[in-house]
């Protein structure tokens, strides 16, 4: 838990600005209609000197979330976790967990990519449906579970960087080949498996 709660050294006030000023961007104009120009116009920075600490908008916004999940495991007491009352613990990530998501920032974030992705899974899986191929009633339930078994913990890890970037595509691979074992043994048509 030390290793999740540590912090990493404090960014310039130059990188702070620019992290600030992304983040108000992002939350008013949300990540395809946001420019690196507008991002240095809210920060009050050059747009050099916003490409001077970040390569690309896609950095920026990386670094904007991986801060705000700074700011969310600082908020953590690791006293708030007892191993003989699961429920309570439990109860305790959950919250947290769901509180960030849904949180003005979380739901941004989550229209940027994540929710763009689940509706293409969703249309894809009305399709399966009709060639028979799958067989479930809620494409919308069907598709964040789909999600969520890819998700895993790898998400986690990844944005912890618990994981080496050599080993970055290969759980990639493994957690995808598992979550569509799991999705297919679970909605798989038995007419798909007939000759």
């Amino acid at each position: 838990m030390e290793d999740i709660l540590r912090k990493e050294a404090p960014l310039n006030s130059k990188a702070e600005s620019i992290l600030a000023g992304a983040k108000r961007a992002f939350l008013t104009g949300g990540f395809g209609a946001v420019s690196m120009d507008t991002v240095a116009r809210e920060a009050g920075v050059s747009k050099a000197t916003v490409y001077a600490h970040f390569a690309g908008k896609e950095e920026l916004f990386g670094a904007v979330i991986e801060r705000e999940c700074e700011h969310y495991f600082a908020r953590f007491a690791p006293s708030e976790l007892d191993p003989q009352d699961v429920r309570a613990s439990l109860t305790v990530l959950g919250r947290r967990f769901l509180e960030l998501l849904l949180s003005p920032d979380g739901e941004v974030f989550w229209r940027a990519g994540p929710e763009r992705q689940r509706l293409q899974i969703e249309a894809y899986l009305k399709s399966a449906i009709a060639s028979g191929t799958l067989a479930l009633a809620d494409t919308r339930l069907a598709a964040q579970q789909f999600v969520s078994l890819v998700r895993g913990d790898i998400q986690l890890r990844y944005l912890l960087r618990l994981e080496a970037d050599a080993d970055h595509q290969r759980g990639i691979d493994a957690a995808v080949e598992d979550a569509v074992a799991t999705f297919l043994w679970a909605f798989e048509s038995q007419s798909a498996d007939q000759p």
